[in-house]
């Protein structure tokens, strides 16, 4: 009699297309279903490890979901519960309180609504949360100690931070300033500081005075020129056309305007001592150089506020002696500031007399930059073509000028969709890719050198949205229609924004949940949430594939995903929360050519999934489930039980936990349990010691036990239940078949249902039989089970079992009957 059998499961579900696809590799080793299972890579299923009870979701009308917080220095753990309007906090899947002595659970209010949270996109670095959504303004949630967290918002008006640009204007609309100083007024009083406009230049007062004619006191030096353009001046910023909304507050601006001169030179005066130069305004490169001939102490100052005198520091300081003493130094000014040079402390022995001419001691300091890019930041609205405004970076000159770029993410224009780091650098997504210095995750200002923010441009035709970005070994770029990479174009230069390269090799385009990177891949679900791909390098000349993964599997999807996951231990597996409430996994051991997906369903809809990284071998996992108790709605956060693998294999069966929702407690001898109102009306599974006992309803938070017991793990029951695809090869194939005989080998397992097709049940048995209540487990060959099938071209056998007791497959042989085809 011919004999058939299917040693190994690890193909996954597979879709019901490929039943009469006999000639793959996939075939012998896939399943029509494969539910609340785990197949590992060797080919045995494992019973999926129930779910803990923790405590229920601020509201039980609105959704919520989880994110991991990983702590860097210890074994602790955290998830994060964002709802609406609200972050919670769990604590080795324990809630976290406010300080004691409040017994209260911690709560940090939030500007997100329940429609915003799935599409949030998160990026942790050491204690803090970095979170972005295209509607709300950049945030950072920020862990002072476990009981003591705040939700930031992100100043780019404030140094060291500066904002992402959008590219410079191109229209003719204009930009100037006014109402920052008064006009200059005949027989006026005028004391020292007060600033006054003449001719479109700015003048500072320096000695009490009673104006006569502007020429004739400023002759008398009672007014020096002034950079009052300066930080925190106020004034009024104007268009030409229509550009301002009551949304431009809060917004930044960039103006540039072109300098007349490039350097200064500062002669040195010998009847003066200390002599000193203007204020030079510098950014980018600088020389700064000594010449002549004399003998001074000379200094080299700066400061961002050049008004005030008090705030002129020493940068650098030389003594200069005849011309072998001269000085010349390269500065790179990596933020605007004033420079200006002083000469101090001569030394002739001639007393008042110096060099003149070509050998007169002098300073030059020159730029590389042409022009001066000031920062303003729009502090209220007037009209569409007028603002207040805060200066935040000094300005050349009030002007109109053509030269400006906004802030490029703000509320007028829309914020990023996504985020990650890369080469040290925090990286955004909007319509381009913005990169900000490395190590200085706030700024992304531009510089002449490798360490600049810069911007990456998605161009593509029609209007491409970065989705998603993950750091490998490159920059991988998801955007609705295309997907891509941004890669170091010279491996012998340092990555930057004269040194990158942007490649695009897929256009299927990316869901806007953000992509897993998953052992130098990554995966990532086309806009319909249905297909999930690879972008892995092929090792053609650096082209990057995008293989769908679902191919096989293309029911697995099925309506779509609300959120994504990446378990790392105990194996490599992704997650998608699907809009059904199941939760489809795929277990990807790609160097093995392991593609499996399953499924896992509980009595209710898994809304939510968290994965945190542990050091043992296996990742935290944590859902929020949205069940129904007692005819009401609740949210529950439970926490997939861990260790269950191990346990068996340690015999520790009175720590098996294949229940969901459940608790466990324990006593000495109890009859009993309580404090069960969260399954309260609900059928529930019960392992006493180790040995399962009749199911039975709970009522009034309490249900029997039927013998005295220690431990007692309680909640809700699921059914596992495989199904191998049909009986058939490439030498049976369209033949009709009758199954006669089935053996079952299974590993730690409890009791199990076979039929054949749509058949009669039949339970198998095994020559060691559960006794009433020991903790027993079968492991190896089931007796072997005599079946009346039905004659059919596709037959197949189902397996179902039931928790609270694991059921573990490891094979299955068919004996059956052929006739010709």
């Amino acid at each position: 009699m011919p004999k058939a059998s299917q040693i190994t499961f690890n193909g996954g579900e597979l879709t019901e297309f490929m039943d009469p696809r006999v000639d793959t590799g996939k075939y012998s080793k896939g399943c029509q279903t494969l539910e609340n299972f785990t197949p590992m890579p060797f080919g045995t299923i494992l019973s999926a490890a129930g779910t803990e009870h923790i405590t229920t979701t601020k509201y039980a009308d609105k959704k919520a979901r989880l994110i991991p917080f990983s702590f860097a220095k210890d074994d602790d753990l955290m998830e994060i519960e964002v709802g609406h309007e609200y972050f919670r906090f769990f604590l080795n899947q324990s809630p976290v309180n406010e300080p004691s002595p409040s017994t209260n659970l911690l709560e940090v209010t939030s500007p997100y609504q329940e429609a915003d949270i799935f599409d949030l996109q998160f990026e942790q670095i050491n204690d803090i949360v970095m979170i972005v959504h295209p509607d709300h303004e950049e945030r950072m949630l920020v862990r002072k100690a476990n009981d003591d967290w705040e939700l930031q918002t992100i100043d780019y008006s404030v140094s060291p931070n500066y904002p992402a640009l959008a590219p410079v204007n191109t229209t003719d609309i204009t930009l100037a300033l006014s109402g920052y100083n008064a006009d200059w007024v005949t027989a006026t009083s005028y004391t020292v500081d007060d600033y006054v406009t003449e001719g479109l230049v700015s003048y500072r007062c320096i000695e009490d005075h009673t104006s006569g004619t502007f020429a004739t006191d400023l002759a008398a030096e009672k007014w020096e020129t002034s950079t009052r353009l300066q930080a925190g001046d106020a004034a009024t910023l104007t268009s030409s056309d229509v550009l301002f909304s009551a949304d431009s507050v809060g917004q930044l601006i960039n103006v540039s305007h072109d300098r007349v001169e490039v350097n200064q030179t500062f002669l040195a005066k010998p009847s003066n001592n200390p002599d000193q130069s203007e204020a030079f305004y510098a950014f980018g490169d600088v020389v700064w150089e000594t010449g002549g001939i004399a003998e001074w102490d000379v200094y080299l100052e700066q400061t961002k506020t050049p008004d005030d005198p008090s705030s002129w520091e020493v940068r650098r300081k030389f003594f200069i002696k005849g011309e072998s003493r001269n000085e010349r130094i390269t500065l790179s000014i990596e933020e605007p500031i004033f420079l200006r040079s002083r000469f101090e402390n001569k030394r002739l022995a001639n007393g008042n007399t110096t060099s003149t001419g070509a050998n007169q001691p002098r300073i030059t300091i020159e730029v590389a930059d042409p022009t001066v890019k000031g920062l303003l930041k729009v502090t209220g609205f007037t009209s569409s073509t007028e603002v207040s405004v805060e200066v935040v970076d000094p300005l050349l000159s009030d002007e109109a000028t053509t030269e400006w770029r906004e802030q490029y993410f703000s509320k007028r224009r829309g914020y990023p969709r996504a985020i990650c780091f890369h080469k040290e650098r925090r990286c955004l997504g909007g319509d381009d890719v913005l990169l900000s210095q490395p190590g200085n995750y706030f700024n992304y200002r531009e510089r002449n050198d490798a360490d600049s923010g810069f911007m990456v441009g998605v161009n593509r035709n029609g209007a491409p949205h970065v989705q998603w970005l993950e750091s490998l070994r490159e920059l991988r770029v998801g955007t609705n229609l295309a997907e891509g990479v941004i890669v170091q174009e010279n491996t012998t230069e340092a990555f930057g924004y004269n040194n990158y390269d942007l490649r695009w090799d897929t256009n299927h385009g990316s869901n806007k949940l953000r992509a897993e990177a998953i052992n130098g891949t990554v995966l990532y679900l086309q806009p319909e949430g249905r297909t999930l791909r690879n972008q892995e390098i092929t090792g053609i000349e650096d082209y990057y594939s995008s293989n769908a993964e679902t191919t096989l599997a293309d029911h697995i999807l099925e309506g779509g995903v609300t959120q994504t996951a990446y378990q790392r231990q105990r194996y490599p597996t992704w997650h998608g929360v699907r809009k059904d409430g199941e939760l489809a996994s795929m277990l990807y051991e790609k160097n093995q050519n392991i593609f499996a997906w399953y499924r896992r369903k509980t009595d209710g809809e898994i809304e939510s999934i968290s994965v945190n990284p542990r050091a043992d071998e296996e990742d935290q996992v944590c859902y929020i489930v949205k069940r129904t108790v007692n005819g009401a709605t609740v949210r529950n956060v439970e926490y997939v039980k861990l260790g269950q693998y191990r346990g068996l294999q340690n015999d520790e069966s009175s720590e098996m936990w294949f229940v969901d929702d459940g608790i466990r407690v324990e006593g000495s001898g109890m009859t009993s349990v309580s404090g069960l109102s969260h399954l309260e009306g609900e059928n529930v599974a019960i392992l006493c010691d180790g040995a399962k006992i009749a199911e039975r309803t709970v009522s009034g938070g309490t249900v029997a036990l039927d013998y005295p017991t220690d431990i007692a793990i309680i909640g809700r029951p699921y059914e596992y239940t495989v199904i191998p695809m049909f009986l058939e090869s490439q030498g049976t194939m369209g033949a009709t078949k009758k199954i006669t005989n089935a053996i079952v080998r299974l590993w730690k397992s409890g009791t199990c249902k076979m039929r054949i097709n749509d058949g009669d049940w039949s339970t198998l048995s095994f020559p060691n039989l559960q006794s009433s209540n020991a903790p027993l487990l079968q492991t190896g060959d089931s007796q072997k089970v005599a079946v009346n099938g039905d004659w059919s071209r596709n037959t197949a056998i189902e397996l179902r079992g039931r928790s609270p007791l694991p059921l573990n497959v490891q094979a299955i042989t068919l004996e059956f009957q052929m006739s010709g085809k």
